[in-house]
Protein backbone atom coordinates (compact mmCIF):
# COMPACT_ATOMS: atom_id res chain seq x y z
CA UNK A 1 0.00 0.00 0.00
CA UNK A 2 1.75 3.38 -0.93
CA UNK A 3 1.82 6.75 0.65
CA UNK A 4 0.45 9.29 -0.31
CA UNK A 5 3.20 12.11 -1.32
CA UNK A 6 2.83 15.76 0.25
CA UNK A 7 1.24 18.61 -2.09
CA UNK A 8 3.96 21.22 -3.38
CA UNK A 9 2.13 23.27 -0.98
CA UNK A 10 2.78 21.52 1.95
CA UNK A 11 6.17 20.97 1.13
CA UNK A 12 6.50 24.80 0.47
CA UNK A 13 5.32 25.19 4.23
CA UNK A 14 7.84 22.77 5.45
CA UNK A 15 10.94 24.54 4.41
CA UNK A 16 9.03 27.78 5.54
CA UNK A 17 9.24 26.49 9.00
CA UNK A 18 12.30 24.58 9.47
CA UNK A 19 14.58 24.24 12.43
CA UNK A 20 16.39 27.56 11.01
CA UNK A 21 13.93 31.11 10.98
CA UNK A 22 13.67 33.70 8.43
CA UNK A 23 12.74 36.96 10.54
CA UNK A 24 15.91 38.55 10.51
CA UNK A 25 16.28 41.62 8.70
CA UNK A 26 19.24 43.76 6.65
CA UNK A 27 19.78 47.09 6.87
CA UNK A 28 16.92 48.07 4.08
CA UNK A 29 14.53 46.41 6.58
CA UNK A 30 14.18 43.51 4.11
CA UNK A 31 14.39 40.14 5.45
CA UNK A 32 17.09 37.91 5.32
CA UNK A 33 17.98 34.00 5.77
CA UNK A 34 18.98 33.70 9.13
CA UNK A 35 21.15 30.68 10.17
CA UNK A 36 20.59 30.78 13.77
CA UNK A 37 18.10 27.76 15.17
CA UNK A 38 14.55 28.00 17.02
CA UNK A 39 15.65 26.09 19.29
CA UNK A 40 18.49 24.25 21.03
CA UNK A 41 20.90 22.61 18.64
CA UNK A 42 24.31 20.83 18.50
CA UNK A 43 26.43 22.23 16.13
CA UNK A 44 29.97 22.12 15.04
CA UNK A 45 31.45 25.62 14.75
CA UNK A 46 34.87 27.34 14.37
CA UNK A 47 35.95 28.55 17.58
CA UNK A 48 36.81 32.11 15.84
CA UNK A 49 33.47 32.64 15.25
CA UNK A 50 32.62 32.15 18.79
CA UNK A 51 33.70 35.00 21.50
CA UNK A 52 33.42 35.67 25.37
CA UNK A 53 30.39 37.14 26.47
CA UNK A 54 30.60 40.69 27.19
CA UNK A 55 29.20 41.13 30.69
CA UNK A 56 31.52 37.83 31.84
CA UNK A 57 31.17 38.22 35.50
CA UNK A 58 34.47 37.00 35.92
CA UNK A 59 36.85 40.30 34.91
CA UNK A 60 40.02 38.30 35.59
CA UNK A 61 41.69 35.55 34.07
CA UNK A 62 40.89 32.40 35.84
CA UNK A 63 43.53 31.56 38.03
CA UNK A 64 43.27 27.80 36.91
CA UNK A 65 43.88 28.86 33.74
CA UNK A 66 47.37 27.15 32.87
CA UNK A 67 46.01 24.18 34.40
CA UNK A 68 42.86 23.80 32.51
CA UNK A 69 44.77 24.56 29.20
CA UNK A 70 47.17 21.85 29.85
CA UNK A 71 44.69 19.55 30.88
CA UNK A 72 42.72 20.34 26.94
CA UNK A 73 46.27 19.89 25.76
CA UNK A 74 46.83 16.84 27.60
CA UNK A 75 43.81 15.12 26.45
CA UNK A 76 44.17 15.23 22.84
CA UNK A 77 42.26 13.07 20.60
CA UNK A 78 40.75 11.15 23.87
CA UNK A 79 38.68 14.08 25.14
CA UNK A 80 34.89 13.46 24.13
CA UNK A 81 33.53 16.78 22.56
CA UNK A 82 30.15 16.16 23.65
CA UNK A 83 31.17 15.90 27.30
CA UNK A 84 31.62 19.56 27.90
CA UNK A 85 30.66 21.98 24.48
CA UNK A 86 30.18 25.35 24.96
CA UNK A 87 26.29 27.04 25.52
CA UNK A 88 26.30 29.91 22.81
CA UNK A 89 23.85 32.29 21.88
CA UNK A 90 23.61 35.58 19.86
CA UNK A 91 22.02 38.94 20.65
CA UNK A 92 19.74 40.28 18.19
CA UNK A 93 20.38 43.39 16.73
CA UNK A 94 24.02 42.76 17.64
CA UNK A 95 26.53 44.65 15.15
CA UNK A 96 29.34 41.51 15.61
CA UNK A 97 28.46 38.68 13.91
CA UNK A 98 29.91 36.06 15.86
CA UNK A 99 28.02 34.01 18.15
CA UNK A 100 28.62 34.70 22.13
CA UNK A 101 29.10 32.03 25.19
CA UNK A 102 25.75 32.02 27.30
CA UNK A 103 26.20 29.96 30.25
CA UNK A 104 30.09 29.98 31.36
CA UNK A 105 32.62 28.47 29.59
CA UNK A 106 34.69 31.86 28.70
CA UNK A 107 37.92 30.21 30.01
CA UNK A 108 37.42 26.89 27.56
CA UNK A 109 37.06 29.18 25.03
CA UNK A 110 39.88 31.67 25.61
CA UNK A 111 41.95 28.22 25.80
CA UNK A 112 40.77 26.98 22.69
CA UNK A 113 41.14 29.67 20.54
CA UNK A 114 45.02 29.95 22.10
CA UNK A 115 45.68 26.55 21.61
CA UNK A 116 44.25 27.34 17.50
CA UNK A 117 46.94 29.79 17.55
CA UNK A 118 49.75 28.63 18.99
CA UNK A 119 49.61 25.10 17.44
CA UNK A 120 47.80 25.33 14.36
CA UNK A 121 46.05 21.83 14.90
CA UNK A 122 42.88 21.24 13.36
CA UNK A 123 41.08 19.76 16.53
CA UNK A 124 41.17 22.75 18.25
CA UNK A 125 39.97 24.65 14.66
CA UNK A 126 36.16 23.59 15.81
CA UNK A 127 34.16 22.61 18.29
CA UNK A 128 30.86 21.29 19.36
CA UNK A 129 28.28 23.67 21.27
CA UNK A 130 24.73 23.80 21.72
CA UNK A 131 22.82 26.45 20.51
CA UNK A 132 20.37 28.26 22.33
CA UNK A 133 18.41 31.18 21.70
CA UNK A 134 18.90 34.56 23.40
CA UNK A 135 16.57 35.12 26.01
CA UNK A 136 17.52 38.07 27.91
CA UNK A 137 20.64 39.99 28.81
CA UNK A 138 19.77 39.15 32.91
CA UNK A 139 18.86 35.62 32.27
CA UNK A 140 22.07 35.84 30.33
CA UNK A 141 24.00 37.14 32.75
CA UNK A 142 22.59 35.04 35.48
CA UNK A 143 23.14 31.74 33.83
CA UNK A 144 26.79 32.88 33.44
CA UNK A 145 26.58 33.56 37.41
CA UNK A 146 25.08 29.87 38.17
CA UNK A 147 27.79 27.99 36.12
CA UNK A 148 30.62 29.80 37.62
CA UNK A 149 28.62 28.80 41.34
CA UNK A 150 28.61 25.28 40.51
CA UNK A 151 32.29 25.53 39.81
CA UNK A 152 32.58 27.70 42.90
CA UNK A 153 35.69 29.60 41.84
CA UNK A 154 34.49 33.38 41.31
CA UNK A 155 35.66 35.84 43.62
CA UNK A 156 33.47 37.57 45.79
CA UNK A 157 33.90 41.46 44.24
CA UNK A 158 33.24 40.19 41.06
CA UNK A 159 29.76 37.80 42.05
CA UNK A 160 29.09 40.88 43.59
CA UNK A 161 29.95 43.48 40.06
CA UNK A 162 27.08 40.80 38.68
CA UNK A 163 24.28 41.26 40.90
CA UNK A 164 24.87 45.01 40.73
CA UNK A 165 24.13 44.51 36.84
CA UNK A 166 22.01 42.27 37.27
CA UNK A 167 20.48 44.38 39.57
CA UNK A 168 20.02 47.23 36.82
CA UNK A 169 18.80 45.41 34.36
CA UNK A 170 15.92 44.29 36.50
CA UNK A 171 15.16 47.67 36.91
CA UNK A 172 15.07 48.26 33.40
CA UNK A 173 13.10 45.34 32.42
CA UNK A 174 10.59 46.86 34.89
CA UNK A 175 11.25 50.42 34.44
CA UNK A 176 11.82 51.36 37.71
CA UNK A 177 13.98 53.98 39.28
CA UNK A 178 15.07 52.06 42.69
CA UNK A 179 15.24 48.37 43.26
CA UNK A 180 15.85 47.35 47.27
CA UNK A 181 17.74 44.63 48.59
CA UNK A 182 14.32 42.60 49.42
CA UNK A 183 13.05 42.89 45.90
CA UNK A 184 16.38 42.49 44.42
CA UNK A 185 16.04 39.31 46.55
CA UNK A 186 12.70 38.65 45.80
CA UNK A 187 13.01 39.23 41.79
CA UNK A 188 16.48 36.61 41.68
CA UNK A 189 14.38 33.92 42.97
CA UNK A 190 11.70 34.24 40.92
CA UNK A 191 14.27 33.54 38.08
CA UNK A 192 15.92 30.89 39.54
CA UNK A 193 18.85 32.55 41.93
CA UNK A 194 18.55 32.03 45.03
CA UNK A 195 20.69 34.74 46.97
CA UNK A 196 19.74 35.94 50.45
CA UNK A 197 19.15 39.48 51.35
CA UNK A 198 21.54 39.55 54.12
CA UNK A 199 24.34 38.64 51.42
CA UNK A 200 23.07 41.16 49.25
CA UNK A 201 24.18 43.64 52.05
CA UNK A 202 27.85 42.78 51.93
CA UNK A 203 27.68 42.77 47.84
CA UNK A 204 26.32 46.18 48.26
CA UNK A 205 28.54 47.40 50.98
CA UNK A 206 31.99 45.83 48.94
CA UNK A 207 30.90 47.88 45.36
CA UNK A 208 29.59 51.13 46.98
CA UNK A 209 32.41 51.73 49.95
CA UNK A 210 35.35 49.30 49.33
CA UNK A 211 36.11 49.01 46.25
CA UNK A 212 37.58 52.25 45.47
CA UNK A 213 39.42 52.27 48.65
CA UNK A 214 41.10 48.53 48.31
CA UNK A 215 41.03 47.46 44.92
CA UNK A 216 43.92 45.35 45.15
CA UNK A 217 42.87 43.39 47.73
CA UNK A 218 39.41 42.85 46.71
CA UNK A 219 40.70 42.13 43.02
CA UNK A 220 43.17 39.72 44.45
CA UNK A 221 40.11 37.72 46.16
CA UNK A 222 39.31 39.49 49.35
CA UNK A 223 36.19 37.80 50.96
CA UNK A 224 33.50 37.79 52.64
CA UNK A 225 34.88 37.44 56.40
CA UNK A 226 37.01 40.44 55.34
CA UNK A 227 34.22 42.49 54.26
CA UNK A 228 32.65 41.97 57.06
CA UNK A 229 35.25 42.58 59.36
CA UNK A 230 35.50 45.86 57.36
CA UNK A 231 32.13 47.26 57.94
CA UNK A 232 32.07 46.51 61.75
CA UNK A 233 35.50 48.53 62.31
CA UNK A 234 33.58 51.16 60.03
CA UNK A 235 31.11 51.42 61.91
CA UNK A 236 32.94 50.98 65.38
CA UNK A 237 35.33 53.64 64.18
CA UNK A 238 31.92 56.16 63.08
CA UNK A 239 30.28 55.31 66.76
CA UNK A 240 33.67 56.26 68.55
CA UNK A 241 34.53 59.42 66.67
CA UNK A 242 30.68 60.54 67.30
CA UNK A 243 30.83 59.85 70.98
CA UNK A 244 33.99 61.97 71.08
CA UNK A 245 32.91 64.73 69.02
CA UNK A 246 36.05 64.43 66.51
CA UNK A 247 34.44 66.23 63.96
CA UNK A 248 32.57 65.61 60.60
CA UNK A 249 35.32 63.88 58.60
CA UNK A 250 35.04 60.37 59.75
CA UNK A 251 34.51 59.03 57.04
CA UNK A 252 37.15 60.87 54.81
CA UNK A 253 39.38 59.33 57.98
CA UNK A 254 38.13 55.52 57.75
CA UNK A 255 38.86 55.70 54.14
CA UNK A 256 41.95 57.22 54.28
CA UNK A 257 43.41 54.70 57.10
CA UNK A 258 41.96 51.62 54.50
CA UNK A 259 43.01 52.54 51.28
CA UNK A 260 46.69 52.99 52.17
CA UNK A 261 46.73 49.30 53.44
CA UNK A 262 45.43 48.54 50.07
CA UNK A 263 47.88 45.60 49.18
CA UNK A 264 46.84 41.79 48.19
CA UNK A 265 47.32 40.68 51.77
CA UNK A 266 45.34 42.69 53.43
CA UNK A 267 46.11 43.43 57.35
CA UNK A 268 43.12 43.85 59.17
CA UNK A 269 44.66 44.22 62.59
CA UNK A 270 46.92 46.94 61.30
CA UNK A 271 44.06 48.79 59.80
CA UNK A 272 42.26 48.46 63.37
CA UNK A 273 45.40 49.32 65.10
CA UNK A 274 45.87 52.52 62.63
CA UNK A 275 41.92 53.48 63.33
CA UNK A 276 42.82 53.67 67.50
CA UNK A 277 46.22 55.59 66.32
CA UNK A 278 43.68 57.97 64.57
CA UNK A 279 40.97 58.38 67.34
CA UNK A 280 43.67 58.32 70.37
CA UNK A 281 45.35 61.46 68.21
CA UNK A 282 42.17 63.32 67.39
CA UNK A 283 40.79 62.92 70.87
CA UNK A 284 44.29 63.28 72.80
CA UNK A 285 44.03 60.28 74.69
CA UNK A 286 46.43 57.06 75.55
CA UNK A 287 46.43 54.68 72.83
CA UNK A 288 44.74 52.42 75.39
CA UNK A 289 41.45 54.47 76.24
CA UNK A 290 41.05 54.37 72.34
CA UNK A 291 41.57 50.63 72.09
CA UNK A 292 38.86 50.15 74.41
CA UNK A 293 36.69 52.43 73.17
CA UNK A 294 36.98 50.57 70.09
CA UNK A 295 36.47 47.72 71.19
CA UNK A 296 33.09 48.29 73.42
CA UNK A 297 31.97 49.89 70.40
CA UNK A 298 32.13 46.17 68.03
CA UNK A 299 31.34 44.53 70.80
CA UNK A 300 27.83 46.73 71.15
CA UNK A 301 28.73 47.77 74.46
CA UNK A 302 28.15 51.62 75.40
CA UNK A 303 31.46 53.97 74.59
CA UNK A 304 32.45 55.76 78.30
CA UNK A 305 33.71 59.67 77.48
CA UNK A 306 35.93 60.97 79.68
CA UNK A 307 35.70 64.19 81.41
CA UNK A 308 38.37 66.59 79.61
CA UNK A 309 40.10 67.26 82.91
CA UNK A 310 41.39 63.73 83.14
CA UNK A 311 42.27 62.97 79.51
CA UNK A 312 45.64 61.58 80.34
CA UNK A 313 44.54 58.87 82.69
CA UNK A 314 41.75 56.15 82.33
CA UNK A 315 40.02 56.89 85.32
CA UNK A 316 36.99 55.43 84.01
CA UNK A 317 38.63 52.25 84.56
CA UNK A 318 39.64 53.16 87.90
CA UNK A 319 36.14 53.40 90.07
CA UNK A 320 35.88 51.05 93.08
CA UNK A 321 32.88 49.27 93.09
CA UNK A 322 31.38 50.62 96.18
CA UNK A 323 32.19 54.08 94.54
CA UNK A 324 28.32 55.52 93.27
CA UNK A 325 29.87 58.58 91.44
CA UNK A 326 33.18 59.98 90.29
CA UNK A 327 34.32 63.36 91.83
CA UNK A 328 34.32 65.69 88.73
CA UNK A 329 38.42 67.15 89.45
CA UNK A 330 38.68 63.43 90.19
CA UNK A 331 40.30 60.45 87.91
CA UNK A 332 43.46 59.12 89.69
CA UNK A 333 43.40 61.73 92.17
CA UNK A 334 39.83 60.68 93.36
CA UNK A 335 39.10 59.38 96.96
CA UNK A 336 40.46 55.71 97.21
CA UNK A 337 43.29 56.28 94.47
CA UNK A 338 46.86 56.73 94.06
CA UNK A 339 48.51 59.45 92.63
CA UNK A 340 51.68 57.46 91.19
CA UNK A 341 52.49 53.97 91.16
CA UNK A 342 53.35 52.59 94.24
CA UNK A 343 52.04 55.53 96.68
CA UNK A 344 48.81 54.89 98.26
CA UNK A 345 46.34 58.02 98.62
CA UNK A 346 46.37 59.61 101.72
CA UNK A 347 42.78 61.62 100.75
CA UNK A 348 40.07 60.98 103.01
CA UNK A 349 36.71 59.39 101.67
CA UNK A 350 33.88 61.49 100.75
CA UNK A 351 30.23 60.89 101.91
CA UNK A 352 29.18 59.18 98.84
CA UNK A 353 31.85 56.46 98.97
CA UNK A 354 32.40 52.89 100.68
CA UNK A 355 33.20 52.63 104.64
CA UNK A 356 37.09 53.02 105.19
CA UNK A 357 35.96 49.23 106.09
CA UNK A 358 34.98 48.73 102.64
CA UNK A 359 36.87 46.45 99.94
CA UNK A 360 38.80 48.76 97.85
CA UNK A 361 40.58 48.73 94.23
CA UNK A 362 42.43 45.52 94.28
CA UNK A 363 45.76 46.62 92.24
CA UNK A 364 49.74 46.31 93.20
CA UNK A 365 51.29 49.17 94.75
CA UNK A 366 47.98 50.64 96.28
CA UNK A 367 48.12 49.67 100.42
CA UNK A 368 45.03 46.43 100.32
CA UNK A 369 46.18 42.66 100.10
CA UNK A 370 49.65 43.67 100.37
CA UNK A 371 51.92 40.82 100.82
CA UNK A 372 51.92 39.53 104.18
CA UNK A 373 48.50 40.72 105.32
CA UNK A 374 44.99 38.96 105.27
CA UNK A 375 43.19 39.76 101.94
CA UNK A 376 40.45 42.19 102.20
CA UNK A 377 39.01 41.37 98.57
CA UNK A 378 36.74 38.52 97.74
CA UNK A 379 36.73 37.76 94.12
CA UNK A 380 33.19 39.40 93.91
CA UNK A 381 34.77 42.25 94.94
CA UNK A 382 37.10 42.00 92.27
CA UNK A 383 34.74 41.34 89.37
CA UNK A 384 32.45 44.26 90.30
CA UNK A 385 35.92 46.41 89.84
CA UNK A 386 36.52 45.34 87.09
CA UNK A 387 32.81 45.30 85.72
CA UNK A 388 32.95 48.76 86.62
CA UNK A 389 35.76 49.41 84.87
CA UNK A 390 35.29 48.67 81.32
CA UNK A 391 33.02 50.02 78.74
CA UNK A 392 30.38 46.91 78.37
CA UNK A 393 29.58 47.80 82.06
CA UNK A 394 29.21 51.75 82.00
CA UNK A 395 26.60 51.80 83.89
CA UNK A 396 27.64 51.73 87.17
CA UNK A 397 28.11 55.24 87.01
CA UNK A 398 24.30 56.28 86.16
CA UNK A 399 22.63 56.25 89.33
CA UNK A 400 23.38 56.22 93.27
CA UNK A 401 21.29 53.66 93.31
CA UNK A 402 24.16 51.07 93.04
CA UNK A 403 25.35 50.89 97.00
CA UNK A 404 28.13 49.54 99.10
CA UNK A 405 25.97 46.08 99.19
CA UNK A 406 28.45 43.00 97.81
CA UNK A 407 26.19 41.47 95.30
CA UNK A 408 24.89 38.11 96.23
CA UNK A 409 25.23 36.71 93.01
CA UNK A 410 28.42 34.58 91.33
CA UNK A 411 30.09 36.61 88.29
CA UNK A 412 28.88 35.75 85.06
CA UNK A 413 32.08 33.79 84.11
CA UNK A 414 31.61 34.63 80.50
CA UNK A 415 31.56 38.00 81.14
CA UNK A 416 35.01 37.94 83.08
CA UNK A 417 36.38 36.27 79.87
CA UNK A 418 34.98 39.26 77.38
CA UNK A 419 36.32 41.42 80.27
CA UNK A 420 39.89 40.28 80.45
CA UNK A 421 40.33 40.12 76.64
CA UNK A 422 38.97 43.94 76.19
CA UNK A 423 42.21 44.40 78.55
CA UNK A 424 44.47 42.61 77.14
CA UNK A 425 43.64 44.17 73.70
CA UNK A 426 44.42 47.07 74.47
CA UNK A 427 47.58 46.10 76.71
CA UNK A 428 48.88 44.24 73.24
CA UNK A 429 47.76 47.30 71.11
CA UNK A 430 49.62 49.74 72.83
CA UNK A 431 52.74 47.09 72.52
CA UNK A 432 52.82 47.04 68.99
CA UNK A 433 51.47 42.89 69.16
CA UNK A 434 48.51 41.45 67.34
CA UNK A 435 45.26 41.46 68.51
CA UNK A 436 44.60 38.29 70.91
CA UNK A 437 42.20 35.65 70.30
CA UNK A 438 39.60 35.53 72.10
CA UNK A 439 38.65 32.14 74.50
CA UNK A 440 35.20 32.63 75.24
CA UNK A 441 34.50 29.14 77.00
CA UNK A 442 37.70 28.44 78.63
CA UNK A 443 40.51 29.88 80.19
CA UNK A 444 41.35 33.36 80.92
CA UNK A 445 39.49 34.53 77.80
CA UNK A 446 42.08 34.93 75.90
CA UNK A 447 45.74 33.97 74.09
CA UNK A 448 48.11 35.60 72.11
CA UNK A 449 49.75 34.36 68.62
CA UNK A 450 53.39 33.57 68.92
CA UNK A 451 55.00 35.82 67.17
CA UNK A 452 58.77 36.68 67.66
CA UNK A 453 59.02 39.81 69.42
CA UNK A 454 61.61 42.22 71.12
CA UNK A 455 62.54 44.65 73.82
CA UNK A 456 59.51 46.04 75.16
CA UNK A 457 57.24 44.30 73.22
CA UNK A 458 58.31 40.80 74.54
CA UNK A 459 58.51 42.15 78.24
CA UNK A 460 54.76 42.82 77.48
CA UNK A 461 53.76 39.55 75.58
CA UNK A 462 55.40 37.62 78.63
CA UNK A 463 53.45 39.21 81.30
CA UNK A 464 50.44 38.52 78.97
CA UNK A 465 51.30 35.21 77.94
CA UNK A 466 51.90 34.55 81.71
CA UNK A 467 48.44 35.51 82.80
CA UNK A 468 46.83 33.52 80.22
CA UNK A 469 48.57 30.42 81.15
CA UNK A 470 50.71 30.34 77.78
CA UNK A 471 54.06 28.95 78.67
CA UNK A 472 55.69 25.59 78.78
CA UNK A 473 55.06 25.30 82.40
CA UNK A 474 51.16 25.00 82.21
CA UNK A 475 50.03 22.11 80.24
CA UNK A 476 46.02 22.72 80.09
CA UNK A 477 46.42 25.30 78.03
CA UNK A 478 47.69 22.82 75.09
CA UNK A 479 44.22 21.33 74.44
CA UNK A 480 43.07 25.11 73.03
CA UNK A 481 45.97 25.76 71.07
CA UNK A 482 47.80 24.34 67.84
CA UNK A 483 50.76 21.97 68.77
CA UNK A 484 53.32 24.26 67.01
CA UNK A 485 51.72 27.60 69.64
CA UNK A 486 53.01 25.44 73.00
CA UNK A 487 56.89 26.25 72.52
CA UNK A 488 56.78 29.18 70.34
CA UNK A 489 57.70 32.45 72.15
CA UNK A 490 60.11 34.79 71.76
CA UNK A 491 63.34 34.76 73.18
CA UNK A 492 63.26 36.80 76.70
CA UNK A 493 65.68 37.52 79.82
CA UNK A 494 63.56 37.37 82.61
CA UNK A 495 65.55 39.81 84.70
CA UNK A 496 64.25 43.01 82.21
CA UNK A 497 60.25 42.96 83.21
CA UNK A 498 60.99 45.25 86.14
CA UNK A 499 63.24 47.71 84.18
CA UNK A 500 60.71 47.02 80.93
CA UNK A 501 57.62 47.07 82.74
CA UNK A 502 57.14 48.29 85.97
CA UNK A 503 59.60 51.24 85.81
CA UNK A 504 59.31 52.44 82.19
CA UNK A 505 55.20 52.10 82.13
CA UNK A 506 52.80 55.24 82.67
CA UNK A 507 50.30 55.19 85.37
CA UNK A 508 47.78 54.67 82.83
CA UNK A 509 49.45 51.30 81.59
CA UNK A 510 49.78 50.39 84.94
CA UNK A 511 46.46 50.66 85.67
CA UNK A 512 45.26 48.86 82.94
CA UNK A 513 47.46 46.28 83.63
CA UNK A 514 46.37 45.84 87.46
CA UNK A 515 42.70 45.93 85.84
CA UNK A 516 43.62 42.75 84.34
CA UNK A 517 45.50 41.15 86.84
CA UNK A 518 42.15 41.44 89.06
CA UNK A 519 39.90 39.72 86.37
CA UNK A 520 42.44 36.81 86.27
CA UNK A 521 42.33 36.07 89.82
CA UNK A 522 38.44 36.40 89.61
CA UNK A 523 38.66 34.01 86.53
CA UNK A 524 40.85 31.79 88.56
CA UNK A 525 38.40 32.25 91.73
CA UNK A 526 34.85 31.62 90.28
CA UNK A 527 36.28 28.51 88.52
CA UNK A 528 37.60 27.66 91.79
CA UNK A 529 40.93 26.94 90.49
CA UNK A 530 40.07 25.00 87.24
CA UNK A 531 39.76 27.53 84.42
CA UNK A 532 40.79 25.36 81.35
CA UNK A 533 37.20 23.14 82.43
CA UNK A 534 34.41 24.05 80.77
Amino acid sequence: MSKKRPSSEQVASLIATPLFRRDQKNGSGAATPSTDPITSTPMRMDVDQIRRYDHDPRRNRNSKYAEIKASILAAGDQEDPLESPLVVTKRPGDPDPRYMVSAGGNTRLCILQELWKETGNERFKQTWVIFKPWDSECRTLLSHLKENDLRGDLIFIDRAMAIRHVRDLIREEQEREKLSQRELAEALDCQGYRVSQSLIVWYDYAVDVLYSLIPTALDSGMGRPQVERLRGLHNAFRDVCQAFGLGDDVEGVFAAVVSRNDQIDIDMDHIRRELESEISVSADCDIGRASLALGAALDGGEILVPDDDTEDDLDFLDATPGTESLDTEGGLDAPGYANNVGEASTQESSDDTVDDDGPELPSFGVDDDLPGQPSTTTFQDEYRASAAETPASSSVFESSSHSTVASETTPDLADLRAHAWDLAAAIAADAGLSEPLSLPESGFGFVLLPEPADGHAACVWWQLASLAGQHPNQTALADHLPPDWVDHVPTFNPFHLASELYLRWSDTQWHVFTKLVALVRSIHSVTEGEPWIS
